[in-house]
């Protein structure tokens, strides 16, 4: 399976698992897999980016035919891994490819992706100037393409492939006809002798959008597994299919640059993350980053990668994690919601999760989310003993009761949709087709805002008062992890939606915190919601990495105490007793004869 690039990769996520799954149970092994540089996978320098993914695609047709026992391999590419996965058919011998949304031209899905960004500036960060990009390199939301990567993309053209690419092709077309390539691509393909079917991919617009929102597609995937396995031979039980696969599997552990990486288990089994841990010296301490949003386990920008593997060459281990419902988890969700991603099992998850680094070793445990994120380290905090320290980036709700349930809460709605709204796939093809008016979108977009802005700073004027309420479970929180000596750091960026709620909680001078030392709250002026922008993905690189000297302090503190404690307390041998010398000289009596 040939996944999509950057933002679209975390996007369909949940869909590419599914699809995955779906497969596997109709008997077909798969092999789901990060092309390197992306996802968990190692990161590689590359002059050409697209040829090394190719290159990934190969190795990993090569490896399910030497552990999966298959003849046929049928190459699955959505987006921009379609392209890739057509570029790569001939070189594998592929017996069949499905072409899901295909990107056929790369200057044009880049305009497209440059679009998208300039939307999502506009309407959710208007108030930063963030720095530019360096010379030749692209932002696209989260991700920054690096200049030899925009160039690989630039240069693509499928129209120029002068042999099909595999005997018998599905494409799945998801675009308008006067826009979509897929037309061109069917006529091709078809005229270089490749059986060719095409049908419509209308559910890909409810797919392509912010993972807390995204579904997986019914129709498209019931569509892709019944072509697939027209073409395979599966096994009589889709169980020993699977199973087959698993026989003699390659290493699980991925070893460089000063730090070690491999996936575990976790609550009997139930959740899943990656461990990564110093190469060298084991580590006391570990730092636990839960999903944001309904992301799986990489984060947006793979900021919890990059994180991981800078936490371990400083000698702390990381452990990236899907909660039971999202990401690779055994029993992940087909269907999400913001009720779910704040779910009371959502929340235990988080706990099992510090109880099984617990029961590793280590022995003082860190909590660092971010927006949903945040929300479930803070009450994971509350209920495991276990908890030494949490950074809370932009948590938009201390609680989550039956009113949030009923409104899916707005505010929640505007930290992470503003996202989802500008970022709207079907908005920017239209866009892109000249049938929408980018400045009507932008101007009511702003307008939303700074409706919102005020409605925000009424509510905070109007609710800030008393202890009840937010302010008292989010005071009794507090006060609660103080006096267990948990470290509590709450970031913020200036204009975040969230810092109404701090100030309803803490007052509008933070002033119930004051007396509590291990408490502490730092608003930032480059920090966006979600951490998109490179500069906010640093400044909570910052303040996670301080927060984590400041916890290795007190463990060396803590330490020095014990030691002088037990010094005062070892029992010293008793001093030698001086005996008085005409005692000492005394004969000893001697028996009688």
């Amino acid at each position: 399976m040939c996944s999509p690039l950057g933002h679209e990769a975390v996007w369909s996520h949940r869909a590419w698992r599914h699809l995955a799954d779906q497969l596997a149970a109709a008997g077909v092994p798969v092999l789901r897999f990060d092309y390197a540089g992306t996802g968990d996978s190692a990161d590689v320098a590359s002059q050409d980016p697209m040829m090394r993914a190719v290159a990934d695609i190969e190795a990993g047709a090569a490896l399910l035919r030497r552990h999966g026992a298959v003849e046929k391999v049928v190459l699955c590419g959505l987006r921009m891994g379609a392209c890739l996965a057509a570029m790569a058919a001939t070189r594998v011998g592929a017996s069949g490819l499905v072409m899901l949304s295909p990107v056929a031209d790369g200057r044009a899905y880049l305009r497209e992706l440059r679009a998208l960004h300039a939307g999502w500036r506009n309407s959710a960060i208007p108030e930063l100037q963030p720095p530019p990009a360096p010379a030749g390199d692209m932002d696209v939301l989260s991700f920054r393409m690096p200049a030899a990567t925009v160039e690989a993309i630039q240069a693509l053209r499928l129209d120029r492939l002068d042999k099909a690419p595999a005997p018998h092709v599905l494409l799945l077309d998801a675009g308008p006809e006067h826009v979509s390539p897929a037309p061109a691509l069917l006529g091709q393909f078809h005229s270089l002798g490749a059986q060719v079917r095409m049908e419509r991919f209308d559910e890909y617009p409810m797919m392509m959008r912010s993972a807390e929102f995204a579904d997986v597609p019914s129709r498209a995937w019931a569509a892709v597994v019944g072509w697939v396995a027209e073409r395979s031979q599966p096994n009589e039980s889709p169980h020993e299919s699977i199973t087959a696969v698993s026989v003699s599997p390659p290493p699980d552990t991925l070893l460089a640059d000063g730090m070690v990486e491999q996936p575990v288990r976790l609550g009997n089994g139930r959740l899943f993350g990656i461990l990564c841990t110093p190469e060298r010296a084991p580590a006391d301490l570990v730092v636990i980053f839960p999903n944001t949003g309904g992301n799986h386990h990489v984060g947006d920008g793979r900021i919890f990668v990059e994180l991981s593997r800078r936490l371990a060459r400083e000698g702390v281990a990381a452990l990236r994690l899907d909660v039971s419902l999202l990401g690779d988890s055994l029993c992940a969700a087909r269907t999400m919601d913001l009720s779910s991603i704040y779910s009371r099992t959502a929340r235990h998850d988080v706990s099992l999760a510090v109880d099984g680094m617990r029961a590793h070793g280590y022995r003082r445990i860190v909590l660092a989310g971010v927006c949903s994120g945040a929300f479930l380290s803070l009450h994971a905090a509350l209920a495991n003993p276990n908890v030494t320290g949490v950074v809370l980036a932009n948590l938009v709700k201390f609680r989550w009761d039956a009113a949030d349930e009923a409104e899916a809460s707005d505010d929640l709605r505007s930290a992470r949709v503003y996202l989802a709204a500008a970022c709207k796939w079907e908005n920017w093809r239209r866009l892109l087709s000249g049938r929408l008016d980018v400045a009507r979108i932008v101007s009511a977009t702003l307008r939303r805002i700074r409706h919102r802005a005020r409605a925000a700073g009424a509510a905070a004027h109007t609710e800030g008062g008393g202890e009840s309420g937010v302010s008292a479970f989010a005071c009794g929180a507090v006060r609660e992890l103080n006096r267990r000596g948990v470290r509590t750091d709450f970031v913020y960026g200036a204009s975040d939606v969230g810092l109404r709620e701090v100030r309803l909680g803490f007052g509008r001078q933070l002033e119930a915190i004051a007396s509590l030392p291990s408490v502490d709250v730092r608003i930032l002026p480059m920090l966006d919601h979600s951490l998109f922008l490179v500069a906010s993905r640093e400044a909570f690189a910052e303040q996670l990495l301080a927060h984590v000297a400041r916890v290795q302090d007190s463990m060396a503190r803590q330490l020095v105490r014990v030691e002088r404690a037990a010094a005062r307390n070892t029992v010293r041998p008793p001093r030698p007793v001086r005996v008085p010398a005409r005692v000492a000289q005394n004969p000893v009596a001697r028996q009688k004869d």
